[in-house]
């Protein structure tokens, strides 16, 4: 079958960005032997075309307008013979409304496809398609958002969307994929009776390439870095409050080896990985690291994410005596070969967020085999169960959360309990089991 998947945001997307879902989900179902395609946001620029290899990291890109089959002009390493190996994905021109994308030419182009798939039920393009008489037996759902009180705009959004254009005309039996039980559960409060958690993928192959590319090649790139320069700041600190030789400063060479193994450092080490802002928690993390920091000694955090300038002014300043100290490695943006670093030298993930749709550093977190103590949000509960291959806490109070730490901190065995338990869960990660989940229940054509 010939799918078409749209992204029916009104922002533009690099489609060779880091895992871009639409994309690690077509290329998925190409590898599962179906065609798949993907629509961008264009914005007001002309219809265009790029196709990307299934099995390779490259991109081919073209200048000419070209849509459907002409797409398939041979170029580079490309053979015309095999083009079920590529997706093609359309940048289609269009307007944006309120975040919400309009596309000239999608209508027209959705013709050549059995099933189109759209993301979340509350885009007016999503809508105007899967309860369009003609269209809405071949139209999928995709959706990832749900009711949370702390979430209160996108709340009252539904609440106008359901009240006008819902009310107004509604499509109870579409199938719908969500990315957790929270999203099946909040589309079947609206009525949905097709509904199916089947989670999110990661792009592996992506991490893969640079483990391939070795340790030590991927943590000299963290060298000048604003992580790297952070590191060696808080490395110089530490070590001139623990020796007197005067050549005590860490040198550029000294990164590789001591950033690429666990032990071969003296602290037990914490990380963070998100976005700094109320949605994520930051000031409560930021509570639970100064608790930690006072009461161990050999307890160091490292925390990446940027935000508000405001208020993560004042997260900084509430930390700032670590960071300091050397205690706290703090960096606004690291790169993929800079997180593989950073995940390599953790110990655990603490992750308490009040709200998020699934939390993709959790699955990256699985994939490098580190134990995590997470709030209970969308992600955790498709990916985790609580005690056997995590921590998942529904109490947001203080001492619940540095008890769990301090539980992970002391008990090596439960940390290897943990690691040895996610091994089993690397192969859930991928795109690849996401569309062996949605196969399960694909309607028939």
């Amino acid at each position: 079958m010939n799918i078409l998947i749209v992204r029916s945001f009104g922002s533009k997307i690099d489609a060779t960005s880091y895992n871009v879902q639409e994309i690690g989900l077509a290329k998925a179902w190409v590898r599962a032997g179906h065609q798949a395609d993907v629509v961008l946001y264009g914005g007001r620029d002309n219809d265009r075309t790029v196709l990307m290899p299934v099995d390779d990291t490259g991109v081919v890109r073209y200048d000419e307008n070209l849509l459907g089959d002409d797409a398939y002009a041979p170029e580079g390493n490309i053979d015309r013979g095999d083009p079920d190996r590529f997706i093609s994905v359309y940048y289609l021109s269009g307007v944006s409304i309120l975040k919400n994308g309009f596309f000239f030419s999608l209508k027209e182009l959705s013709k050549n496809y059995d099933f189109i798939q759209v993301h979340e039920y509350d885009q007016i393009t999503s809508w105007l398609y899967y309860t369009d008489k003609k269209l809405r037996d071949k139209v999928i759902i995709y959706h990832g958002p749900y009711y949370h009180e702390f979430n209160k705009g996108y709340n009252l959004k539904c609440k106008v969307f359901d009240n006008t254009f819902l009310r107004l005309k509604s499509a109870p039996m579409t199938t719908c994929y969500t990315k957790s039980e929270p999203a099946a559960e909040f589309l079947r409060s609206k009525g949905f009776k097709n509904v199916y958690p089947v989670g999110v993928g990661l792009d592996t192959d992506a991490w893969d390439d640079i483990a391939e590319a070795g340790d030590t090649d991927a943590s000299v790139k963290i060298v000048g870095t604003e992580f790297g320069n952070a590191l060696m700041k808080a490395d110089s600190v530490i070590r001139t409050s623990l020796v007197t030789e005067p050549d005590s400063t860490p040198k550029v060479e000294d990164i590789p080896a001591a950033a690429n193994n666990r032990s071969s450092h003296r602290f037990f080490t914490y990380i963070y990985v998100g976005k700094i802002e109320p949605r994520r928690n930051s000031m409560f993390l930021a509570d639970i690291a100064n608790r930690l920091l006072r009461a161990h000694d050999d307890v160091r955090f490292i925390i990446v994410g940027d935000g508000d300038i405001e208020y993560k002014g004042r997260f900084l300043a509430k930390i700032r005596k670590w960071i300091d100290a050397g205690r706290i490695i703090y960096a606004s943006k690291a790169s993929q070969e800079e997180m593989s670093v950073i995940y390599k030298m953790a110990d655990c993930m603490l992750f308490p967020t009040i709200y998020d749709i699934y939390g993709m550093v959790l699955a990256e977190a699985i994939y490098f085999g580190l134990p995590v103590i997470t709030s209970n949000n969308g992600g955790a509960g498709m990916l985790y169960e609580d005690g056997k291959d995590a921590i998942v806490l529904e109490d947001m109070t203080l001492d619940t959360w540095v008890e769990a730490a301090e539980k992970m901190h002391d008990d090596v065995n439960l940390r290897n309990k943990i690691r040895v338990a996610l091994l089993d869960k690397k192969q859930m990660l991928s795109w690849d089991n996401v569309v062996r989940q949605m196969l399960k229940t694909w309607p028939k054509k």
